[in-house]
């Protein structure tokens, strides 16, 4: 019994331990990753989980972005219009970077930024239709040129 619980405990610090950071490429497969990336943009549509969803999106790393740009086209309105992540820049004055997105692809545009250092367009803020196809269009650009392993390369 004692064995069971403590290879239960292993394998649930083991699965941990592979998304928390990004982990390996290979630590979840896509059709788990693409699950986990559309559950959590579900959360980031409920006012109370929707901070978390956020978060949770950004430490998946390097491996979720092409399942987070699956959703980009997504312009369903954020119940509140604000997401900050962590200023990883060598000459920030600030400790976080704070947007006021108003719909998911402003969001999730904001994540991708985070990840992978590439920009296509400024709409963290907002921004109008053309701005954000204009955006969509150049991650769906790029993670279809660039091989995965070399998709955060860019820091």
């Amino acid at each position: 019994m004692l064995a069971r619980a403590l290879t239960a405990m292993f394998l649930a610090a083991a699965v941990s331990a592979s998304t928390a950071g990004g982990g390996d490429k290979g630590s979840v497969t896509s059709p788990d990753l693409d699950a986990k990336v559309a559950a959590l943009v579900e959360e980031a549509l409920v006012e109370e989980t929707e901070a978390q969803a956020f978060q949770k999106l950004e430490a998946l790393g390097c491996p979720a972005v092409p399942a987070i740009v699956k959703h980009l086209d997504d312009r369903r309105k954020l119940p509140v219009a604000y997401i900050r992540l962590q200023n990883h820049s060598a000459d920030a004055f600030e400790a976080f970077r704070q947007y006021g997105p108003k719909v998911l692809t402003d969001a999730l545009a904001a994540i991708l930024n985070q990840v992978t250092g590439q920009h296509f367009g400024f709409i963290y803020n907002g921004g109008t239709e053309e701005e954000r196809a204009k955006v969509v269009k150049g991650w769906r650009e790029f993670v279809a040129k660039t091989p995965p392993e070399k998709l955060c390369t860019s820091f």
